[in-house]
């Protein structure tokens, strides 16, 4: 027994060493720290909750651009003057006063209109052919100030930070560009893309997914030449290895792509440390663990992937999972899960690959439809996609699920619901 000790002590010594001696693990360090050096300013106190329209957001925005700037994505817009921009401006009217502390239930006139912006970078393809095919990696950077409509902290005006919603998920895919954009060769990811990769860091999301909504009708790519789009949504809080992933249905290759690339391997273990060590533990050289995912066949979602669907795109949504943070003011930088946050970004960069380096495009299929709404959980009952920027004549639908209530009634996308079972309806909230 004690030698066997002593031989375990060994071999975990000599394969200490070589990751020590591994550059991989610098880099993980590296992402990990860069993560938290992103979250805890868009989560700070400074950024006052980062509501849309309001001082906080701006800050974020141009934090974000400024990172997009850092790692050379090209800018995605041109201002007024033809100038080359990360922003692209947009004002939006939610349906209620974002200050206002009473429930989603009680109607309120329409808010007045706030100017915000989407932040948009792009990597450019490198294949003569597939350059010309577009991937969308997006996450919002809004969050609730300082509480108001959305809170679930009862009459709370402090600040409620969202580091897990979702700075979690702006720092992931600044991380991820900076990760595409390493050089030589693109080394930290092992591949050059060979389509077009647009990041985006949409606005509006809380207050009726307005950011996104505003890019697919206002695209800087042509949406039949976007072949994906991939949304992280809170990715910060990953616990018992636990992430689901939403949009499976949406295309025919999604649910390959996901078990296929399902593996991270230990940080910064080289193959030659994990086939030492996996010997030694009867595991082979497939040293690492494996996500418990919890698959979800649905496009539709209270998030930005859902304005993506209703173009016929095929998406996909990462989330960790709700806690009791949500929404509150104690969703802050010091409870988010860096490390696991890490291995996530892993993941979505795998199966980025996967999908960039498939010389044939996802194929985009209807998906069924799901009783559960990401985040929040909420039931859909009636099967329509409101259009939440509608608010004083009806509900204006952008889509129709399949099969839904809805459907068998015959709405359709662009109708308007102004009365249902007697009752008048003004917006989405009637």
């Amino acid at each position: 027994m004690k030698r066997q000790s002593f031989v375990f002590l060994l071999i975990f010594s000599f394969a200490a060493g070589l990751i020590a001696q591994n550059p991989q693990t610098s880099r993980v360090d590296q992402t990990e720290a860069n993560l938290r050096r992103h979250i805890e300013y868009l989560a700070s106190d400074k950024l006052e909750g980062r509501r849309a329209g309001e001082p906080g957001a701006t800050l974020a925005a141009k934090y974000i651009a400024d990172q997009f700037a850092k790692v050379k994505l090209k800018p995605g817009v041109r201002d007024a003057n033809g100038k080359k921009s990360y922003l692209q401006p947009f004002s939006f009217t939610p349906v209620r006063d974002p200050h206002g502390a009473a429930p989603a239930s009680e109607l309120s006139a329409p808010a007045k209109s706030y100017d915000t912006a989407n932040v948009i970078g792009i990597l450019p393809g490198t294949d003569s052919k597939l350059k010309n095919e577009a991937i969308v990696i997006g996450a919002h950077y809004d969050h609730l100030g300082h509480g108001g409509d959305g809170s679930l902290a009862a009459n709370s005006k402090e600040i409620h930070h969202g580091a897990d919603d979702n700075a979690s998920g702006v720092a992931a895919i600044i991380e991820l560009a900076r990760l595409f954009k390493s050089e030589p060769g693109a080394v930290a990811t092992g591949f050059r893309n060979k389509r077009t990769i647009i990041f985006i860091a949409f606005s509006g999301e809380e207050e009726g997914l307005f950011g996104s909504n505003f890019y697919v009708n206002n695209p800087i790519f042509p949406l039949d030449k976007t072949v994906a789009m991939i949304n992280l949504d809170m990715v910060g809080r990953l616990k018992d290895e636990k992430l689901t992933i939403g949009g499976i249905g949406t295309a025919t290759e999604w649910k390959e792509f996901v078990e296929k690339n399902n593996f991270y391997p230990l940080p910064g273990l080289t193959h030659e440390a994990r086939a030492i060590l996996g010997r030694s533990w009867g595991k082979g050289s497939d040293l690492g663990f494996s996500f418990s995912l919890q698959l979800n066949e649905d496009g539709f979602g209270p998030s930005d992937h859902s304005s993506f669907y209703r173009k016929k795109i095929p998406v996909l949504f990462f989330f960790t999972g709700t806690h009791n943070d949500y929404h509150k003011p104690a969703d802050t930088a010091d409870k988010i899960n860096y490390a696991g946050e890490a291995s996530v970004i892993s993941y979505v960069a795998a199966i980025t690959k996967a999908i960039d380096q498939n010389p044939t495009r996802p194929t985009y299929t209807v998906a069924k439809s799901s009783n559960t709404g990401g985040r929040t959980g909420f039931k859909i009952s009636l099967g329509t996609i409101p259009n939440y920027a509608d608010s004083t004549d009806g509900m204006l639908i952008d889509g129709v699920r399949d099969d839904s209530p809805a459907a068998k009634a015959g709405l359709k996308t662009g109708d308007k619901v102004v009365k249902l079972a007697g009752r008048d309806i003004r917006n989405v909230y009637d």
